[in-house]
């Protein structure tokens, strides 16, 4: 895989923590264009398995060739609990229906999504489906997030990135990002 162009990803979780023991919002938008790829959204639980790859066990949320995701994780703290809230809703261009029906989904983790700090959360993952052939399908992916901390001033990130994947003679996934939902997996 090639970097077209270099990448920064400031990630929600990123902007969260920096935020401290305060109530806050993160939103966050990501927008992906695919060439020669399927573009999916998935939202569960990622897990990593014993050869270092990783499963997402959850839902197809959207696919089509292009795909917006809204997320919107609320923290509130209080003296004696946190409580976290997400909500994510992806929506899709030329889509293709999907069943929501609960599955294991192989992820092939790439230089532009780090999945191993999320493992036994729910998250949401926009990943491409690129379709079998020869030379490279190009991506590009837009995310703004904005930080709205209860107490203090807001933060706004930006990030546009283009992408070249590989492609393989059967297909594969490769995760272009990652948005955890602010809770754990279930046991």
């Amino acid at each position: 895989m090639r970097l077209a162009i270099p990448v920064t990803f400031a990630l929600a979780t990123t902007l969260s923590v920096a935020v401290g023991a305060q109530d806050s919002t993160v939103k966050s938008r990501t927008s992906i264009k695919a060439d020669d790829a399927q573009v999916v959204s998935m939202t569960g639980c990622l897990r990593q398995d014993a050869i270092n790859g990783y499963t997402l066990e959850g839902t197809v949320a959207a696919a089509g060739k292009d795909l917006t995701t809204d997320t919107k994780v609320k923290t509130d703290v209080d003296k004696d609990k946190t409580t976290i809230k997400g909500k994510t809703e992806s929506k899709a261009d030329g889509a293709v229906g999907t069943s929501g029906v609960i599955s294991t989904y192989a992820l092939v983790p790439d230089k532009v999504a780090d999945l191993s700090p999320h493992v036994g959360e729910q998250v949401q993952v926009s990943a491409i489906m690129v379709k079998p052939g020869h030379g490279d399908a190009e991506v590009k992916i837009n995310e703004k997030t904005k930080v709205d901390p209860e107490h203090a001033d807001d933060s706004t990130s930006k990030s546009k990135t283009k992408v070249e994947l590989p492609r393989s003679p059967a297909g594969q996934y490769s995760v272009v990002s990652v948005t955890p939902l602010g809770t754990p997996c279930a046991p």
